[in-house]
């Protein structure tokens, strides 16, 4: 970045050490590719949590530096043993936390127990009076650590699993959304797709039950099938028109394809003298 050069916008600044550089993209390129519902309507419209730059060189702080920092409105630290001690790392962190609140920054552990993974300056140790058994009071010194990001994992499926449900949580973060209330409107979501998906294979399904009907119908025509077997062909789809329709009828969009190709393979089968009683229209 030049004197010239005007500063990038980020809403998102995610540093670590050089060793989980791997994981900073992946959470990076996560994010990126999160769509919200159409349905949210977010508390500031000018916040995008799809800027995000990604640090993980460990440079020295520098005035580029502190330029992209200036322009950040989040920080995301990956922790781990690399990065509890990390000079770099910690610099950045502290000249963040000077120019926004703690609750811009989101702790991400990757690696390592908490103890050997956070940054000092995430460890808040308080002092508590206790009183024993015997009355006696003592003071203690407590350990609280922040509540962070968890993408520890023993297997890959597992690393996937954490990896798309800590995306969701730190875009809620961001957004300043409750995260349960945007995991529900995921979760609905994927549950539509999921139902037009089945409702578009059972409608390919359908489609090709009236087509064998058909070529069915055309070789008992020509003697080579028996009557009994043009009719139990007609019995299954007569079957499959009436109750496909009502195993979407909680489904609009998915409801939609299954009465468009019930429709279809009707007149196709009408063509061919076939009736089918298929009661669709009050579906």
């Amino acid at each position: 970045m030049t004197n010239t050069d005007k500063p990038i916008n980020y809403d998102i600044y995610i540093v670590s050490a050089k060793n989980d550089a791997v994981i900073a993209e992946e959470l990076a390129s996560s994010i990126r590719q999160y769509k919200l519902p159409r349905d949210v309507v977010l508390p500031d419209s000018s916040l995008d949590y799809r800027r995000i730059f990604t640090d993980t060189e460990e440079n020295a702080m520098d005035d580029q530096t502190r330029e992209l920092l200036d322009h950040s409105v989040f920080l995301i630290v990956l922790c781990s043993p690399d990065a509890k001690d990390n000079p770099s790392l910690n610099k950045k962190l502290e000249y963040f936390r000077e120019l926004r609140h703690n609750q811009n920054i989101v702790a991400v552990i990757v690696r390592g127990e908490p103890a050997e993974a956070f940054p000092e300056s995430f460890i808040e140790k308080k002092s508590e009076l206790h009183i024993l058994p015997d009355m006696t009071v003592v003071e203690r010194e407590e350990t609280i650590e922040p509540i962070a990001a968890d993408l520890r994992a023993d297997n890959k499926k597992r690393y996937k699993q954490l990896m798309r449900y800590e995306t969701l949580r730190i875009i809620a973060s961001v957004l300043n959304l409750h995260p349960d209330d945007l995991e529900q409107r995921h979760r609905s979501r994927t549950r539509k797709a999921m139902f037009t998906l089945l409702s578009v294979v059972a409608a390919v399904c359908l489609l090709a039950s009236g087509i064998f009907l058909y070529l069915g119908n055309i070789a008992a025509r020509e003697g080579n099938i028996a009557a009994q077997q043009i009719q139990l062909n007609t019995e299954i789809v007569e079957r499959t028109l009436n109750e496909l329709p009502e195993l979407f009828a909680d489904e609009p969009e998915a409801l939609s394809y299954i009465r468009e190709t019930t429709e279809k393979v009707k007149e196709e089968l009408s063509k061919i003298d076939i009736n089918v009683d298929a009661e669709t229209d009050g579906q």
